[in-house]
């Protein structure tokens, strides 16, 4: 899991889901002085916004090189963030420590569901709030990962967070919880630019054509940029819808 989510630029990719992290922070109203946690954090999108807010922020996350660039980040701006190294399942923190815990797109991806669950519980003070996000699965995409490979690149478990009856079923006992359903649209000029930026950026997607052959990654690489080319509008600007749940949550 370290060795996928350390690959490429995912900074890149980072950036076109901040419209999703200001939504996160803006519902959740983070403001000056709460202890903030940022799971699974990658380069910080949703750590620095909650720290410009003035809060104390701690971010984890289990690949390296992504914390490089996220305290990198922090220092550029001038913020103070406590970078962890360390796995969502396996919290590294007190009990009841944090005011708000935060993740997006990023604990989902831990393959013990109920080991986060019980990690979010405990580190989490009374009345603290929870919110992360989850995709949804993607029929169009689906299907084209399946002539590929055996499994959804992103990881079939990750898609169950996507389920609110699983968030139930995980958080419930808890947390009272409040879902809301989500779209990001990714907008480029063309099918190749949206390629470009997966087949760089996307750790999946990195490390599936990893696994490919030459001929294979040529044939992902045509299917991929054909299905994309099916979300051209008539402004001849191609806009495909990526689906979310947002979860919100307050510790019992």
């Amino acid at each position: 899991m370290s060795e996928v989510w350390s690959a490429g630029t995912y900074e890149r990719f980072a950036a076109r889901l901040a419209p999703v992290a200001d939504q996160l922070v803006n519902l959740l109203e983070i403001g000056a002085g709460e202890r903030v946690l940022d799971l699974a954090t990658g380069t910080a999108e949703v750590a620095v916004r909650a720290a410009r807010a003035g809060a104390k922020v701690t971010a984890i996350d289990i690949a390296e090189p992504m914390l490089a660039k996220a305290r990198e980040r922090a220092a550029d701006e001038g913020l103070q963030i406590t970078f962890d190294h360390g796995d969502v399942e396996y919290l590294p923190y007190e009990d009841a420590c944090f005011d708000v815990l935060v993740s997006n797109f990023g604990l989902i991806f831990a393959p013990d569901h109920a080991n986060v669950a019980a990690e979010l519980a405990r580190v989490s003070c009374p009345a603290a709030q929870l919110g992360f996000t989850a995709w949804k699965p993607n029929p169009k995409l689906g299907e084209l990962y399946r002539r590929f490979t055996e499994s959804p690149i992103e990881g079939r478990e990750a898609y169950e967070w996507g389920r609110e009856d699983h968030v139930e079923d995980m958080l419930a006992e808890h947390f009272e919880l409040e879902f809301e359903d989500g779209t990001l649209w990714l907008e480029a000029g063309s099918g190749e630019e949206i390629w470009k930026l997966f087949s760089e950026s996307a750790p999946p997607v990195i490390a599936l054509l990893s696994q490919l052959d030459d001929e294979g990654k040529k044939e992902f690489h045509n299917a991929f940029v054909e299905l994309y080319e099916t979300y051209r509008t008539k402004d001849g600007v191609v806009r495909a819808p990526r689906r979310y749940l947002l979860v919100l949550g307050r510790r019992k």
